[in-house]
């Protein structure tokens, strides 16, 4: 396949603790989350980051869970059983949808040029490279036992031999990172690093009616951030228990999927239609 560009800025998407709280059973909460993952990547997410919505020792352990199962969807296939130890939150996992994004390759061989995700597995003046080879690969650096690092191959003969590629400066997209702070939406939004908030809801503006504006905006945005509400709960109802409304925590507040034909749609659903939307604003 082509290799997709990565973007020019940088997309954040904030999703809510309480994501999969209303599924009782592991089995539809690992679904759930392999749909959002597909999301994040067909659409080129750098970030996704797990705010609290919620108080209390229950949403602290779904947050926990759904960055450890997003971290695990996010880590190639070849490397997952070094990365993550048996653990009873992911024995569904083998039902998850691969993300077939460029870190995560069919079997390749090795030829110079390549990129791989790799996990350091030998540490000392020269570095040994876990990378999905039948060999591992020499990196010259002292890196830590056990770190995720990217790589690039240099020399497959007569031994493999890689050097370190920072994510940031590909010019592909690689893939999402996960985050998860302790932290409140109205902290997230008060973070200055973003410069576009974008909240979604059924009570938002129509996107329609204000494509042009959006559409300036989103192009000129370096650090754009896209914010979800949770299943029970919409952004603004999250926002006011902080003591803030939308029109002054976001830059816009959208409805992605005017007239819509259900009662409700859900984050997940919201996730794919808004982000589907904000793709076609991209200028050529």
């Amino acid at each position: 396949m082509d290799q997709p560009p990565r973007r020019s800025q940088i997309v954040s998407v904030a999703l809510p603790a309480s994501l999969t709280l209303d599924i009782p059973h592991l089995r539809e909460k690992t679904a759930r989350l392999g749909f959002v993952s597909r999301a994040l990547a067909t659409f080129r997410v750098e970030e996704a980051i797990i705010y609290r919505d919620r108080v209390g020792a229950e949403i602290d352990r779904e947050a926990r869970l759904i960055e450890k199962m997003l971290r695990y969807i996010e880590t190639p296939q070849y490397l997952r059983r070094l990365v993550f130890k048996m653990d009873p939150d992911l024995q569904y996992a083998g039902t998850l949808p691969p993300l077939r994004t460029p870190s995560h390759p069919d079997k390749q061989s090795p030829s110079a040029g390549l990129l791989r995700e790799g996990v350091v597995v030998q540490s000392g003046t020269t570095s040994m490279v876990e990378a999905g080879f039948h060999n591992v690969v020499r990196v010259k650096s002292n890196l830590p036992i056990s770190d995720r690092i990217t790589i690039r191959l240099t020399r497959i003969s007569p031994e493999l031999e890689g050097e370190i590629a920072e994510p940031g400066g590909l010019t592909i997209y690689w893939g999402f990172r996960v985050a998860r702070g302790n932290v409140s939406l109205s902290e997230i939004v008060r973070n200055r690093k973003f410069d576009l908030i974008i909240s979604t809801s059924r009570k938002g503006t129509d996107v329609r009616e204000i494509t042009p504006e959006l559409r300036e905006k989103w192009v000129s945005s370096k650090r754009p951030l896209i914010v979800f509400g949770s299943p029970s709960d919409g952004v603004p109802e999250i926002l006011a228990r902080s003591g803030m409304n939308v029109s002054d925590a976001m830059d816009f507040d959208l409805n992605t999927i005017p007239d819509q034909g259900v009662e409700t749609v859900r984050t997940e659903e919201a996730l794919w239609g808004s982000l589907a939307v904000l793709n076609v604003l991209e200028e050529k």
